[in-house]
C-alpha cells in the first residue's frame, strides 16, 4: 500500500497568520499556529489547482462547535488556495446522489473531524455511500481521527472493502495511531495532516473573562471521567456545546425543505446553500468562542476547546475523550504552550492548584 506524509508548503494564509495577534514578536502559540497552517497546506494543496472546481461534502449541521470549526477552517484554506467556493456542498440530510450534476469534474473532499470509524455510524455510512458511488472521481477524506470499536468488525470490513475498490481515494489523518491503522488496514494513500481549525489564525476572545474557571465537558458517547463533573461544578460554571437554533433562519428551512426538493438542479439554490452553510458554521464557531471567552482558565475534554483556546491565546487544561483523541493529537503536532494535559481527578486538582495556588482544593 502506498503511503505519504504531508510536507510543508507555502500557504496564502501564512503571511497573515505569522505575526503576533497582540502586535509584538510572535509567541510560541503564534509560531505553532503558523507551522500548522504550513503543514495543512502541504497536505491538501496538491489535490486542487487554484481556480479549479471541487465539492465539499458532509457539512456538520449539528451543535458540535468543533465540527463547525473544522468546516470554517476548511473554508479558510479553500478560499485562499482555490479562490472560489465549492461547486457542490451537502449535509447528511441534503445529499441527493447529485454531486455530478453540479460538479462534474474536480476532487470531492469529505469534511474532516473525529468521526471516522464505528462510533458515529451515520457519518460513516455517508462516507461509505460516497466512496461506493463515486469510484470514477478523486475522493479525499479530510483530516480525521480514526477509531473502530473492538466489537464492530463488520463496519471495519465494509470500510476496507469499499476503499479497496476505489481507484483514487486518499485518507488524511490527524494523529499517528490513525496513520498506522489506515496504513495497516486500508488499501489507499494516507497523509498526516493537522486539523483544519488552525487556519482560523485570526480568532480573538471577544470580551474579558467572567469566571476564573470555565469547564466545557462532553455529554455524548465519547465522554469519560464521570467523577470529574461534580468536582468541577464546585469550581465554576460547567457547560457543553449547545444547539444554536438561530444558526438556521426560517428562510433557510423553507429553502432546504421546500424549494430545493422542488428545484433539484438549481445552481442558484446550490450557491445559496454554500453561503448558508458558511454562515451557519461561522455562527456556531462565534458562539463557541464567546462561550470559551467566559473563562480566564478553561478545563475541557473536547479537542476543539483545546484548539480554539490556542487560537485565542487562552490557557487551558485538557482532559481527554474515550480513546485519547487530544493526547494523540498533541503527540502528533506538539503543544501550543498554553495547555496542561491531565488524566483523572487528582491530576486535575493538582493542575488547578498550580494555576491558582491561593484557592487550591
Amino acid at each position: 500500500m502506498q503511503t505519504e506524509t504531508g510536507q510543508s508548503a507555502p500557504s496564502p494564509q501564512v503571511a497573515a497568520g505569522a505575526t503576533s495577534t497582540t502586535g509584538g514578536a510572535p509567541s510560541p502559540a503564534d509560531l505553532h499556529t503558523r507551522a500548522m497552517i504550513d503543514r495543512f497546506a502541504g497536505a491538501v494543496a496538491g489535490f486542487l489547482a487554484p481556480g479549479a472546481p471541487y465539492a465539499l461534502l458532509d457539512f456538520p449541521d449539528h451543535p458540535n462547535v468543533g465540527d463547525s470549526a473544522i468546516y470554517t477552517g476548511e473554508l479558510e484554506f479553500f478560499d485562499a488556495h482555490a479562490g472560489r467556493p465549492a461547486d457542490y456542498v451537502c449535509s447528511l440530510t441534503s445529499y441527493r446522489e447529485d454531486v455530478d450534476d453540479f460538479c462534474p469534474e474536480g476532487p470531492l473532499f469529505i469534511h474532516g473531524g473525529g468521526n471516522f470509524g464505528s462510533v458515529w455510524r451515520k457519518h460513516q455510512m455517508f462516507r461509505h455511500a460516497i466512496i461506493d458511488r463515486y469510484r470514477h472521481r478523486q475522493v479525499i477524506q479530510m483530516a480525521q481521527s480514526v477509531h473502530y470499536a473492538a466489537h464492530d468488525g463488520e463496519t471495519l470490513e465494509e470500510t476496507k472493502r469499499l476503499i479497496g475498490q476505489h481507484p483514487d481515494f486518499t485518507m488524511l489523518v490527524r494523529d499517528t495511531p490513525s496513520f498506522e491503522f489506515v496504513e495497516r488496514e486500508f488499501d489507499c494513500p494516507v497523509v498526516m495532516c493537522p486539523d483544519a481549525a488552525h487556519n482560523m489564525w485570526h480568532l480573538k476572545a471577544p470580551a474579558a473573562p467572567e469566571a476564573r474557571i470555565l469547564s466545557l465537558l462532553r455529554l455524548d458517547k465519547e465522554k469519560v471521567n464521570d467523577d470529574i463533573l461534580p468536582y468541577l461544578e464546585t469550581r465554576g460554571p460547567v457547560d457543553d456545546w449547545r444547539p444554536q437554533f438561530r444558526a438556521r433562519s426560517p428562510l433557510d428551512r423553507v429553502v432546504e425543505k421546500v424549494l430545493a426538493p422542488a428545484l433539484p438542479r438549481s445552481t442558484a439554490l446550490m450557491r445559496r446553500r454554500e453561503a448558508m452553510y458558511r454562515r451557519q458554521a461561522w455562527y456556531r464557531v462565534n458562539y463557541g468562542v464567546r462561550l470559551l471567552a467566559r473563562g480566564e482558565l478553561v478545563v475541557s475534554d473536547r479537542l476543539h476547546a483545546h484548539l480554539l483556546c490556542g487560537l485565542m491565546r487562552k490557557p487551558h487544561i485538557s482532559l481527554d475523550n474515550m480513546y485519547g483523541k487530544i493526547q494523540r493529537y498533541i503527540e502528533a503536532w506538539g503543544s501550543d504552550g498554553l495547555v496542561t494535559q491531565v488524566s483523572g481527578l487528582e491530576p486535575l486538582k493538582a493542575a488547578l492548584a498550580a494555576a491558582q495556588p491561593e484557592s487550591a482544593a
